[in-house]
């Protein structure tokens, strides 16, 4: 098992690349970073390979840290060290595509380390430095806009919180951060409010990042602590208990400790979840096998980034590709060889 470096893009951002997102059906990508620029790139069908043909900028003044699609492909949503988020609106449905800012969000707290959009884009989530997270809700009373309003704000964790994640089935929030834990939110509709409804600690350093199955009934995180965690959602917990309630009894269903020599940062599954990719500061891309409950690393890509951290890793799907970015400032694109 192995990993074939089919593309390599460089010079394009001027510092570290600390994101990049696949569109969720179209040929297209984004990517951001330390120069607080998006730029979206486009399957060029003459050339058979991706070609920069938009660059986002002059929204946001300091680093963009992580970009999220909504479920329809219009909308690009980006979280940034200037503690705001701007949202981001495909104008045209072919290509080439052109976007424009549609609103930009101000937390006024602290700088922003995620962003989240929920399944049927009614909420935007984000998270700070200082603990916090923001949820924003789509703004029903004027027709007319495409803006959002601050729903809730509450303190999710104990220092800095490095993600936010909406569950790809319902409007269940998951937080992990520096405090090693990982947080559930679920949406009480008596007071039109999210709440806090299970807390896990099974890591022993932070927590960087959140990956769900399609059927949401397992996740994986991973740490500073070398360690990748497969969990398991219980759905068939209880007759008496409704199926949200399920969230609350997670099961911890396997772990790989020392998976990487230093904090892994990302974890993706391939398209058909027999995969998981992980992404290290040491400078390795991760291969781990699932088969049913269990883990097994199975192979790695030395120095993916010529020895310099690995930030991000997302999967086309379309194609089974995987791309790379790190602090070397290049996106790589790689073939999984089986």
């Amino acid at each position: 098992m192995s990993l074939q470096l089919k593309e390599e893009f460089i010079d394009n951002h001027i510092d570290c690349i600390w994101c990049i997102k696949f569109h969720p059906f179209k040929q297209i990508f984004a990517s951001s970073g330390s120069d607080a620029k998006i730029i979206i790139w486009e399957y060029n069908k003459s050339i058979l390979n991706y070609k920069k043909t938009s660059i986002l900028e002059k929204t946001h003044k300091s680093t963009i840290r992580s970009l999220d699609w909504d479920y329809s492909g219009k909308y690009l949503a980006a979280s940034s060290f200037d503690n705001s988020i701007s949202i981001w609106k495909i104008l045209n449905e072919n290509s080439p595509y052109s976007f424009a800012c549609i609103s930009v969000l101000d937390s006024s707290d602290s700088e922003i380390k995620s962003v989240s959009w929920s399944l049927n884009g009614e909420f935007i989530a984000c998270c700070s430095r200082k603990g916090n997270i923001w949820i924003y809700e789509k703004d029903e009373d004027d027709f007319n806009t495409e803006d959002f309003i601050c729903k809730s704000t509450f303190e999710g964790h104990k220092g800095d919180v490095k993600m936010v994640k909406f569950s790809p089935k319902e409007d269940i929030l998951f937080s992990c951060g520096f405090d090693e834990t990982i947080k559930i939110w679920d949406l009480d509709y008596s007071k039109d409010d999210f709440i806090l409804i299970n807390t896990l600690k099974n890591h022993c350093g932070t927590v960087w990042y959140i990956e769900f199955n399609k059927n949401d009934n397992k996740f994986f995180t991973c740490s500073d602590d070398k360690s990748i965690i497969m969990w398991g959602i219980d759905f068939n917990c209880g007759e008496e208990k409704e199926e949200k309630n399920a969230y609350e009894n997670v099961v911890k269903l396997y772990v790989i400790e020392n998976l990487h020599r230093r904090p892994i940062y990302c974890c993706v599954l391939s398209s058909d979840e027999k995969y998981i990719f992980t992404a290290s500061n040491d400078g390795d891309i991760g291969i781990v096998e699932i088969n049913g409950d269990k883990m097994k690393l199975i192979g790695k890509e030395k120095n993916a980034h010529n020895k310099y951290n690995v930030n991000c890793i997302c999967i086309n799907k379309n194609e089974n590709e995987i791309l790379s970015c790190g602090d070397d400032c290049s996106i790589k694109i790689w073939k999984f060889i089986e």
